[in-house]
């Protein structure tokens, strides 16, 4: 897979997780780790846009760990694998 169209989907996985994330009412109960979630996300879709598609990659799958660890330590990973 080019690097380009890994890093796209990356960025659709990452979409995907945050709304799952708020769908099940953790955004309330973790506002900072949505806040820095959306936060690399931005700069995702920003390196991304620029054609930095490493840090692209690289920013995303940070903003996706933060989610991930938070669905896993609610027990709700199981429910939603990405």
């Amino acid at each position: 897979m080019e690097p380009k169209e890994r890093t796209k989907k990356d960025l659709e996985k990452l979409d995907s997780i945050i709304r799952i994330f708020r769908d099940e009412g953790l955004g309330e109960k973790y506002p900072e780790i949505l806040e820095y979630a959306e936060n690399y996300g931005a700069d995702a879709k920003h390196f991304y846009e620029s054609g930095d598609y490493f840090s692209s990659f690289g920013a995303a799958n940070y903003a996706y760990g933060y989610i991930d660890a938070i669905l896993l330590i609610e027990g709700k990973k199981d429910n939603h694998v990405l």
